[in-house]
């Protein structure tokens, strides 16, 4: 299974911090899936650009990713909010289970990805073609951050999946 995290802006030197936490969790996640964060750029918020237009030049940057997808999945605080159980099982009936191996879906069409929006969010045109929108809460986070909360919580729907210890 092939998983990319499309994330909007790079990881900036205030969040460098988070950078071994999000190495750890690529490492663990090896066992179940190939995992790989892909940055885009982050459109620069000045005065004389809407917000709208800056989420437009985002977008831009992200559809060729979903073109190549089996499956989107935006990341937006409006989307659903779920418990780690949940994800897990929404997460693989969404896509389907390989019995053979553990209930994970062996996708052969492309890569599952994540979408990381920036800090105006994602604009209509990549949260309309995503088959799944899903909000890790209702609060806001840096975007640094969300990454690290998403690969931790890819890793534990995949221990959840295979019943093996981890999730408590």
């Amino acid at each position: 299974m092939q998983i990319q995290i499309i994330a909007v802006g790079r990881m900036k030197t205030g969040f460098s911090y988070l950078a071994p936490g999000i190495e750890d969790y690529l490492k663990r996640l090896k066992a179940y899936a190939s995992v790989t964060v892909v940055e885009v750029p982050d459109e620069p918020i000045l005065p004389s650009k809407t917000p709208q237009q800056i989420m437009e030049k985002e977008a831009q940057r992200i559809l060729p990713y979903m073109a190549k997808a089996s499956y989107a999945i935006a990341l937006s605080e409006r989307g659903d909010e779920l418990t780690s159980e949940k994800f897990c099982a929404a997460l693989f009936d969404r896509l389907g289970g390989d019995p053979s191996n553990g209930g994970i879906p062996a996708t052969d069409s492309g890569p599952i990805i994540f979408i990381v929006g920036g800090p105006l969010g994602l604009h209509s045109s990549v949260l309309n073609q995503c088959q799944w929108t899903v909000a890790l809460s209702r609060m806001t986070f840096p975007h640094p951050m969300v990454r690290l909360i998403l690969l931790e919580q890819l890793y534990r729907a995949f221990k959840i999946r295979r019943g093996e210890p981890y999730h408590k």
